[in-house]
């Protein structure tokens, strides 16, 4: 199917909405729609570290197996000069961002979700604020409403409510609009009374 009467609508950059694509086609495993979002984006002059940062922020939505797969889907339609790498922030840094993005997200809840991650286990808890705050969402090529965004379509797509509505707010702490979410939405799931009961969850 054409990407293009999605890339025409208003409310999201095309830009964007390329990378929702690449997001929810990773956690679908449609790997045609990966190939066809990153030939688009070649094709428009968006950089390949744009591809290259949704994929690794969806190491932790889809699987380590899946972004396997995806990179090689990538590299397929558009092969990577040397390997990339970098891109973080320095190591000092990352602890003290990854906790400072956190609490932007959930605000008065951070705690709750801090004691919640925690009593599932530690390690979990860790992990969670170590690597997928401090070393994965921290990166900055990409901006917090950006990676926001994708995590709202990639939790819809997935059906996790309550994940959901979490980065759902933390999208509009950090600047997403009413009509960024819904297109986002629209984007995710391909389907108008779906995306419009997904937004209303968050009005």
């Amino acid at each position: 199917m054409s990407l293009e009467p999605l890339l025409q609508r208003a409310g999201l950059l095309p830009e964007l909405r390329l990378l929702v694509i690449t997001a929810v086609a990773i956690w679908r495993a449609d790997w045609p729609e990966l190939q066809q979002a990153a030939q688009l984006g070649r094709q428009r002059g968006q950089p390949r570290a744009d591809f290259e940062e949704v994929l690794l922020q969806a190491v932790l939505f889809c699987g380590f197996p899946r972004v396997v797969t995806a990179f090689e889907q990538l590299a397929s339609v558009w092969p990577a000069t040397t390997p990339p790498g970098g891109g973080g922030l320095p190591p000092a840094e990352q602890a003290a961002a990854g906790r400072a993005l956190f609490a932007g997200i959930y605000g008065r809840n951070t705690q709750a979700v801090h004691s919640l991650l925690a009593g599932f286990h530690q390690e979990f808890h860790d992990f969670v604020l170590q690597a997928a705050y401090g070393r994965i969402l921290t990166r900055p090529h990409l901006d917090a409403t950006r990676r926001e965004l994708l995590a709202v379509a990639l939790l819809a797509a997935q059906g996790q409510e309550r994940q959901f509505l979490g980065h759902a707010r933390g999208a509009r702490t950090f600047g997403a609009t009413d009509a960024q979410l819904h297109e986002v939405l629209l984007t995710a799931l391909r389907d108008e009374a779906a995306a419009t009961s997904w937004f209303a969850r968050v009005r």
